[in-house]
């Protein structure tokens, strides 16, 4: 494929740039076609990360729709009648082909923003994009969420803070057809497009980038010289009365070049998000942003966006420091306290109660053993034992974000019912089959764990290694943090697929859970590496009094082993520096001495972030 393009910075010698250059004459046809050959080979020994980054649309140029249907058409062996593009026909001699129609155009990948500040911010959001899917159904796909953060206003700065995010779709319609769908959706959930231009909104969307093709007309669309006028992925440069792709004021908003960094991790060479202007990745763009704030001396840690998970009823969980789980369960059998609070739930209630004065940011309710070895309990009994206690929370008048410990699809959707926010699957979706699409239905927050087998086999299924065909040894321990974060990932998609975006996921290691000894403590070694493989969604470190601080302090009582849990929960939460410049971690530790793990972490958090 050859994508005749302009670099933004400067032209490369081998790029024709002057339409003046193009004759008629079959000799000089033959001169472009040879020369044009000659940069498709140069391009050829580069990889196409090379020529998406370098060359970009000839269109940028003052004539670029003429020159680049002539190039293309010469260099695939046309012949030498002249071509010649404008917005609405391609013209060949005196014959007219139409612009194709939106059932003719092919589907792109497109980029949103998307915010709220007004009312239910998050559900704002959600039901926006379920309109903008419901409204097109057979022209847009939702494809993947960034995650979301709280952000403050920027230009007309009193107004409530916005809730921001951003999505990728792809789509068969044009960008002024997208636009315009998008308008629709936005007036349907009443914004006033009279009111304050940047003011209060209950919802905006805002088309970021576009995937262009070889030959593109002003309004978009696809010329239609070309039988095979190929896609060039988030190419598209257009500036219409209407619409300006890419968005003319994104470069210079954290709030959109975070989320954008979001959908952009994981991406390698080809696939990263690349701006068609400033030919840089969108990490390369939030770096250069946030080194520009830290040279402003008006910039203040205030303005910061801060990455939170939205809860029901419009709530969120920020991010803006480690959020400590209490463990609350009401089983006669856990390893910790079992039979503790298994016998009244107004016992139980004021246990949570204590968690939550202690400095619990989130309740995790309980009513299933899943120590090793522990029987399956019968979704009546684990019914029986954490609604009235779910209930009995929200009755003494406390709104801390409760989640709810189960691998039962009817136990979850019965405990949201009673009250609860989050679901907390230790067996990430894969115990029931009905609970990814239970909670996709639900719209709330999933905390996916990586676990094989079930309490009962779960021990026996710790080894990580791969085998080596040739030697036939087996790799290091630290394989685990590679296994584990691929198959996380593999369950973050199943949850994606099956209607959870990714701004309302958690994952899990599994801490204890099918890991021996040297595999935990693998896994908190690699934090680092575990993160970066996982697309750094948010994490949930789980050591709370396990088996394998006994093992190695031998320290047999479970309830004496919150020193080594403060030691394993502070390896859990280390930090390093982004490719941005800037520590965007999310952690929940869920503990049960909740007091001295917050203490602990308030400290060494303040150690790290203290200004140098």
């Amino acid at each position: 494929m050859l994508a005749l393009r302009r670099s933004c910075g400067g032209t490369p010698s081998n790029i024709l740039t002057s339409s003046a250059r193009l004759s008629s004459s079959s000799s000089s046809r033959r001169g472009w076609q040879s020369s044009l050959l000659a940069y498709q080979t140069d391009v050829s020994k580069h990889h196409y990360h090379t020529s998406r980054r370098y060359i970009h649309h000839y269109r940028f140029a003052n004539k670029p729709s003429f020159l680049s249907t002539a190039i293309i058409q010469q260099l695939r062996g046309g012949d030498n009648e002249h071509i010649m593009c404008t917005n609405s026909t391609i013209r060949t001699n005196s014959t007219s082909t139409a612009i194709p129609n939106q059932s003719q155009q092919s589907w792109r990948r497109a980029y949103l923003a998307v915010g709220s500040n007004l009312g239910d911010k998050y559900q704002n959001i959600a039901k926006a994009l379920k309109l903008l899917e419901a409204n097109n159904p057979t022209s847009i796909k939702l494809i993947r969420t960034s995650y979301l953060r709280s952000t403050s206003p920027m230009y007309v700065t009193d107004q409530p803070s916005f809730l921001n995010g951003a999505v990728e779709i792809d789509t068969s319609l044009s960008p002024l057809e997208l636009l315009s769908s998008i308008k629709r959706v936005e007036s349907d959930l009443g914004r006033d497009f009279g009111s304050q231009r940047f003011g209060p909104r209950p919802v905006d969307l805002d088309i970021l980038l576009f995937d262009g093709y070889e030959v593109t007309n002003d309004d978009g669309t696809a010329a239609g010289t070309l039988d095979d006028n190929e896609i060039i992925p988030n190419s598209l440069v257009m500036n219409t009365e209407r619409l300006e792709i890419p968005h003319p004021r994104m470069l210079e908003r954290e709030f959109v070049l975070s989320p954008m960094k979001d959908l952009e991790e994981g991406k390698k060479g080809d696939d990263k998000i690349i701006h068609p202007i400033s030919n840089k990745t969108m990490s390369e763009l939030l770096g250069s942003l946030l080194n520009q704030q830290c040279n402003n001396s008006t910039t203040n840690e205030e303005e910061e966006a801060v990455r939170v998970l939205p809860l029901p009823r419009g709530r969120m969980l920020l991010f803006n420091e480690t959020i400590i789980m209490g463990i609350l369960n009401v089983t006669p059998d856990s390893f910790s306290d079992g039979g503790k609070y298994s016998n009244s739930s107004k016992s139980a209630a004021s246990q949570a109660l204590q968690l939550v004065k202690d400095g619990a940011g989130i309740i995790d309710v309980g009513g299933e053993s899943t120590r090793p070895g522990a029987e399956e309990v019968a979704i009546k009994e684990e019914l029986e034992r954490v609604i009235p206690v779910i209930r009995q929370i929200r009755e003494e008048g406390s709104d801390v974000p409760i989640s709810i410990d189960t691998r039962h699809a009817t136990v979850a959707r019965a405990a949201i019912e009673a009250g609860a926010d989050i679901v907390n699957d230790v067996s990430g979706g894969t115990h029931d089959p009905e609970m990814l699409s239970c909670v996709a239905s639900m719209g709330v927050p999933m905390i996916i764990m990586h676990m094989r087998g079930n309490p009962k086999t779960m021990q026996s299924l710790t080894n990580y290694s791969s085998m080596d065909s040739i030697s036939g040894s087996t790799s290091d321990e630290s394989e685990v943090v590679s296994v584990v974060a691929r198959e996380l990932m593999q369950r973050s998609a199943a949850a994606e697929a099956a209607g959870i975006p990714r701004w309302l996921q958690v994952v899990d290691p599994g801490i204890g859970f099918a890991k021996d000894l040297d595999g935990n403590l693998a896994l908190m070694k690699g934090v680092d590496a575990l993160r970066r493989s996982c697309a750094n969604l948010p994490f949930l470190y789980g050591p709370s009094r396990k088996g394998f601080i006994g093992k190695i302090t031998g320290e047999t009582d479970p309830e004496q082993r919150d020193y080594g849990t403060i030691a394993a929960c502070l390896a859990s939460i280390k930090q390093s520096s982004s490719d941005s410049g800037k520590n965007e971690y999310c952690n929940i530790l869920r503990v049960h001495n909740v007091k001295a793990v917050k203490q602990a972490v308030q400290v060494y958090e303040a150690i790290m972030n203290a200004k140098r």
